[in-house]
């Protein structure tokens, strides 16, 4: 059995990974930036927005880490519901502000995707474990 989901450093690598592509794509060019707005390039990199969005997305995992709990999770579908739930939240928001949002603000949705869909399967592998132990359990 495999538990990679009880270990904290899932979330660490999770967090790493996010802030270090909010970063990155922080210097990438704003394509609405250049084409609608005619700011000519090279722009100044968005340095307020990068903070800003890196401290959404550290409270935004801070939050999911506090509802699965990895230490005591023990296969809780309710945990990994609440979580898919804050998770989806959280990417629904993310999405409805996308338009003429900002590179690092799409590589935050992004990041926010994956996590909802890794969540997605967390939580049906949970269920399924669930429901194969009380079978187990009641056939014993």
């Amino acid at each position: 059995m495999v538990m990679a989901y009880r270990s904290p450093a899932v979330f660490a690598l999770l967090w790493l990974a996010g802030i270090a592509a909010v970063v990155a794509s922080g210097s990438s060019v704003d394509g609405y930036k250049l084409h609608v707005m005619q700011v000519p390039l090279p722009h100044p990199y968005p340095l307020t927005g990068v903070v800003n969005t890196s401290l959404a997305l550290t409270f935004e995992i801070a939050v999911i880490y506090a509802v699965i709990r990895p230490a005591t999770y023990n296969q809780s579908w309710g945990r990994a519901l609440a979580a898919l739930f804050v998770a989806a939240m959280a990417f629904l928001f993310s999405l409805a502000t996308l338009m003429h949002a900002p590179p690092y603000w799409g590589a935050h949705c992004l990041l926010l995707f994956g996590l909802t869909v890794g969540l997605i399967v967390l939580f049906i592998a949970s269920a399924a474990m669930r429901v194969r132990s009380r079978r187990r359990g009641l056939q014993t």
